[in-house]
Order: C-alpha cells, then sequence, then structure tokens
C-alpha cells in the first residue's frame, strides 16, 4: 500500500527515527488523522517506535465533546494510548486573535506539552498536498512572500507532516480500502467529521470548497502546479537560510534563545534582512517569525550605527536596541550582538537545579531547560580543536556503559578552564565570560566523576582536553 511505503520513506529520509523513539500522533478522529494513526500503528513495530495519540478539543462547537469521545474510541480500537484535553478557548485567546489563529496557537502549545510530557521525539500531523496546495493559495492570497509561499514544511522542529506528499483522495481512498476490509474486519464505527470544516465563514473553508475546485476545473493541474510552487519556494529558502546560516554563524545561548553579531544582520540587503531574522527565529525555537512592524523597527535600530555601549565613538543611546516581537519573544543588545531572548526567560525568573544521570553512549532530556544532551564515541576531528558552543571532544577516561552526570551549577564549583594556569571558580569564569546572570543556572555541566568536563558555550577542563588522541567522547547540546 502506498500510504504504508510513503510514510516509512519519511521516516527513514526526512526524519529519521531510531528503536525507542516516541511520536505523538495529532489525532482529531477525521479521516486523515485516522489514516495516519493507522499506518503508524502498522510501522510502529518495525520501526521501533512508541506511538500514542493525542486529541485537542477546542470546544468550539456543541459537538466537540463528542468527537473527543468518538476519537477515543477509534484509538482504543487500533490499540494505541489515548490521551485528550479541552482548551477554555474563549479565556486564552489574545486580543486581536482570530478564532482560527487561536485555535492553532493552542493547538500546537497542546501537543508540544504533550510530547514532552512522554519524552516523545516528534509531534505527527495529518497534513497532506491538499492542505499544501490550500496555505499556498491563501499566503498569495494575503500577499505573502517567499517565506509563506513555502506553505507547510514536512519537518519543523519537532512537528513532522508524512503525508504531505499524498493528496487527500489518496489518502482517503487507503482508508476506504481498509473499511472495506482489506486487512480483515477493522472499525465498526466512521471516523469523525468536523463540522467546522464546512463552515464557509472561514476563507480557508471557501478556498477548499470553492475557489480551488473551480481553478482545478478551469485549469486541470492548476492545484499540482501550486503544490511544486511550494516545493521549489521551500527549496529556494533552505539554500538562501543554509548561506546566511553561514554568513551569521549564530551562537544559541543557555536560555534556549540565540545571539548574532548586530554588524552581520546591518549588513544585509532589506530583502535578506527578513529571511535572516525569520531562519533566527526558528533556530531559537520560536513559533512564529516577527511581525513586519517588528523587523521595522528591528532595521531602523540596526541602521542606528555601532551597537556596543562602550566604542568611544558610538553616539550616545545608539549602543540600546530591542524591541517585542511576538509571543513574549524579544530581540536586545548584548554587547556587541543582538539575542532573540525567550519568554521563558521572564517566566522561569528563578533559578532551575536538575541533576540527571546519563550512561554513555547515550542521550537524556533535560526538560527543566528543554534540552537533550547526547555523548557518543568518534573519531577526532579538527573541529574538536577549533571550540563550538554546541558540541565538543572530550578526552574522557570513560568506557562504554559508564556513567557521566549532567547537572546545573552548585555553590563552591570550580574548574581548571582550557589554557588556565590553576582551578578557578565557575562563578569567576562565567563572569569573564560575560554569561548573563539569568542563564547561569541553565548551562547543563557535564561531569566524570564528580569533575565538571564541559561548561556548554563556556570551555572545557583542561584535564580533559584532546592530545594525540585518535578517538573522543563527543558531547552535545540541542533544543527538545
Amino acid at each position: 500500500m502506498r500510504l504504508l511505503a510513503e510514510i516509512e520513506a519519511f521516516f527513514s529520509r526526512r526524519a529519521p527515527v531510531s528503536p525507542g523513539d516516541g511520536v505523538v500522533v495529532a489525532f482529531s478522529g477525521g479521516p486523515d488523522s485516522t489514516a495516519l494513526l493507522w499506518s503508524l500503528r502498522e510501522l510502529a513495530r518495525p520501526l521501533g517506535l512508541s506511538l500514542s495519540a493525542f486529541h485537542v478539543d477546542h470546544g468550539f462547537d456543541p459537538g466537540s465533546l463528542g468527537r473527543a469521545e468518538a476519537a477515543a474510541e477509534i484509538a482504543s480500537r487500533l490499540g494505541v494510548r489515548f490521551n485528550s484535553v479541552r482548551l477554555a478557548e474563549p479565556g486564552l485567546r489574545r486580543s486581536g486573535e482570530g478564532v482560527e489563529e487561536a485555535g492553532r496557537r493552542l493547538r500546537y502549545a497542546a501537543l508540544e506539552a504533550e510530547r514532552r510530557r512522554l519524552g516523545a521525539r516528534y509531534v505527527a500531523t495529518a497534513h497532506h498536498r491538499d492542505d499544501q496546495v490550500e496555505t499556498v493559495a491563501l499566503r498569495l492570497l494575503l500577499g505573502s512572500g517567499l517565506e509563506g509561499v513555502a506553505g507547510i514544511l514536512p519537518v519543523r522542529g519537532a512537528v513532522v507532516r508524512p503525508l504531505l506528499a499524498l493528496s487527500g483522495r489518496e489518502v482517503l481512498l487507503a482508508l476506504q480500502r481498509l473499511e472495506g476490509g482489506e486487512r480483515g474486519p477493522w472499525l465498526p464505527i466512521e471516523p469523525v467529521r468536523d463540522p467546522t470544516n464546512q463552515d464557509p465563514s472561514h476563507l480557508r473553508n471557501r478556498l477548499r470548497h470553492a475557489v480551488l475546485p473551480h481553478l482545478e476545473a478551469a485549469e486541470p493541474g492548476f492545484s499540482n502546479r501550486l503544490a511544486r510552487l511550494a516545493e521549489r519556494a521551500a527549496g529556494a529558502r533552505a539554500a538562501m537560510e543554509r548561506r546566511l546560516a553561514d554568513r551569521l554563524a549564530p551562537r544559541r545561548l543557555a536560555s534556549g534563545g540565540i545571539a548574532v553579531e548586530a554588524r552581520l544582520l546591518r549588513d544585509l540587503p532589506a530583502p535578506v534582512l527578513a529571511h535572516a531574522l525569520a531562519l533566527l527565529h526558528r533556530q531559537a525555537g520560536a513559533p512564529h517569525p516577527a511581525s513586519g512592524a517588528a523587523r521595522a523597527e528591528l532595521a531602523r535600530q540596526l541602521a542606528r550605527g555601532p551597537l556596543d555601549p562602550h566604542d568611544p565613538n558610538n553616539p550616545a543611546g545608539a549602543g540600546r536596541a530591542g524591541c517585542d516581537c511576538g509571543e513574549g519573544w524579544r530581540w536586545e543588545v548584548r554587547g556587541t550582538r543582538l539575542a532573540l531572548i525567550p519568554p521563558v526567560r521572564a517566566e522561569r525568573g528563578r533559578a532551575v537545579g536538575f541533576t540527571y544521570t546519563l550512561r554513555v553512549p547515550g542521550e537524556i532530556e533535560i526538560p527543566e531547560i528543554s534540552a537533550r544532551v547526547k555523548v557518543s564515541p568518534g573519531i577526532v576531528e579538527p573541529w574538536m580543536l577549533r571550540g563550538e558552543s554546541r558540541r565538543v571532544g572530550l578526552a574522557l577516561p570513560a568506557a562504554a556503559g559508564d556513567s557521566l552526570t549532567v547537572r546545573s551549577r552548585l555553590p563552591g564549583d570550580r574548574l581548571q578552564p582550557l589554557g588556565a594556569p590553576g582551578r578557578r571558580r565557575l562563578k569567576e569564569v562565567l563572569i569573564d565570560r560575560r554569561v548573563p546572570r539569568e542563564e547561569r543556572d541553565r548551562i547543563p555541566l557535564v561531569c566524570w566523576r564528580e569533575r565538571i568536563a564541559w561548561v556548554p558555550g563556556v570551555t572545557i577542563e583542561q584535564a580533559f582536553r584532546l592530545e594525540d588522541a585518535e578517538t573522543a567522547w563527543i558531547a552535545e547540546i540541542t533544543n527538545s
């Protein structure tokens, strides 16, 4: 069956998985998500996946509770773990936010919370090629640029869309074959049908049911051409982002934010600056790029000149820059760098303490700082001798099966920084390296036998530096 083949190929090439990885299916109980859930159930054993279904009841209409119950029944018949949440939508909508916009934001926030609760690797949604076409048409109608025309991405952070290569008709036909008993008696109940998908007051529904069918009838193949446009735009954007990433060399902050030399942004042409900011937002984990108003304000501030407040040639006030850019995220100056600061800094204004045991080789998630730490053996490579903020090569006297400790800092922590003549207090090292106070308790220290081996983004312990060895233990930190 092509449905299974496409999904298996997706998790082989686009979003590789390892045995034990978890996948949370965004499960409405509708035909598309039911087909996706059934397919992943079939593939869970050969791929080694831990599968669960999660339903978000927005409470938009009186029948939403019944649909949630039906979704739970379908998951139960399929033998898949199920959970759901009902949102108090009226109390959670933001000022000026539409119903659809609020629903989408709240839905993805709930899915991400469930993914983290379960320690899953991905959230899988059932978007298919027809959804891609609608999205591209909608964004063209609203005047979007390259970022919007690229449409729905197959992989964005922890969210994956394994059905994007298939049309809605192909997904529906596969489901009908299953209901018809191709694999024996299946579900004696119908998938859920959401009436809000027929409501013509929503622009997307008018496109879906009136505009796009009319254009397809008048110009056969129109929908496929829109889908190809999205693929080409996504390819162009990816190429541009690779060039921008090389040029900007952004540095991740322990808080989960990101920083870049302000002069590199200031030197970009105005049309490219928007793409650079969108890239940095995505790399920092922000759910959306900055608004047009925020981009314009930041560009105005960048154009004023040098941003280092200690520069004697800097005019008064030119070292101050910063602006809100949506959903609690903010740009602000830190020395010569411009940093994108996540909202968790304000929400977690207190210190967080954590200690985890990591058996090597292996990896662990640290939910307190939304990060993962992985340690594995590898060949010594040139990058290990240059020094990088998010990964390092260490000469640890560890063997496979030994344990490391990953923890936040403690009072009295000391180490001998790489190249330093003696041991120093960690607090002094962090101050010297200008690590902001609010980030210091969020740095995951990698320790061997009670001794700090690596302070990500800052230094390594002199005793664990690489010298003439051919192999090393590679430690790396990524956002979860």
